[in-house]
Parts: C-alpha cells; structure tokens; sequence
C-alpha cells in the first residue's frame, strides 16, 4: 500500500492521487516465489516526481534522477524505451 513517497529522503504522506505521480511496475519473481512476478505501485510526491522517476532494479522498486545532465551540453530526459523519429 502506498503511505509516502518512495524518495528515502522525503517524508511527504500519500493523500491524493491528483499530487505527485504513481507507476505501476512489473518486478521480477525471486528465487523463492514461483511464478511472472508481480505488479506493484510506487508513487513519487510533486516535487520528487519533477526530478526523479521510479525504476527496478535488483528486483525491486528505486528511484534515479530523470534527467541526464550532458557534459557542456542541454539536460535530456531519460526514456525507457526508444521512440523512433518519424518525419
């Protein structure tokens, strides 16, 4: 159940789903659980969500910075997956 932002460093209690972002992601079965894996939510309060995004690693739900910041260059953010270029 949610209850906080998944940002260890912030304590903002989830109360509406209209503040703040939530994912709904896919983790991976561990050694011990048979089974796809399960899905799970995580949400990340409005000022979090501005910066970082939610992401599994090692199995289970983290937080990472959104964007890439370029040496000498603009700030790009991150994808997922590739979305082709079509003119």
């Amino acid at each position: 159940m949610l209850s906080k932002c998944l940002n260890d460093a912030c304590t903002t209690p989830f109360r509406y789903l209209r503040e703040g972002r939530i994912f709904h992601l896919q983790l991976r079965p561990t050694p011990d659980s048979p089974g796809p894996g399960r899905r799970e939510y995580f949400w990340l309060c409005g000022q979090c969500s501005n910066t970082l995004t939610v992401v599994v690693k090692d199995g289970v739900g983290t937080v990472q910075p959104r964007f890439l910041e370029l040496p000498g260059g603009p700030v790009v953010e991150q994808s997922e997956e590739e979305v082709p270029f079509v003119s």
